[in-house]
């Protein structure tokens, strides 16, 4: 973790961990999109980290319930379970939460999530 802690605080200084009985839960802070929304943003691991991909969720704002690229539960899908390894970080996640939540804005405004083909 102290690996992670210094990602963390050289890359996203606007990100705190989150922690519960002296261990790491996850962090959480604040993106800001080219269109200038902010999205507070969580990212939570569980016991099984880094073997297991955390779960991600905006915070304060309600995500248009059409949206893709998000879980039943309401967790964002940044990338697929599958692809997850364990060489990747936290910054890793913010990095790609920072992607999700620009592609979320223009989805918004076109109905079109980018980088996708749209079917016929």
């Amino acid at each position: 973790m102290a690996v992670e802690s210094e990602k963390i605080k050289r890359y996203y200084q606007q990100f705190n961990f989150k922690a519960s009985k002296g261990s790491i839960k996850g962090v959480e802070g604040d993106l800001k999109t080219a269109d200038g929304n902010y999205y507070r943003v969580s990212i939570e691991i569980s016991s099984e980290y880094p073997y297991k991909m955390p779960c991600i969720k905006l915070l304060e704002r309600t995500i248009e319930p059409d949206c893709p690229h998000r879980y039943s539960s309401g967790n964002l899908c940044v990338m697929k379970p599958e692809q997850w390894t364990s060489n990747y970080s936290l910054a890793f996640m913010v990095s790609k939460t920072a992607i999700w939540v620009n592609k979320y804005d223009v989805w918004k405004r076109t109905k079109k999530w980018p980088g996708t083909e749209q079917a016929h």
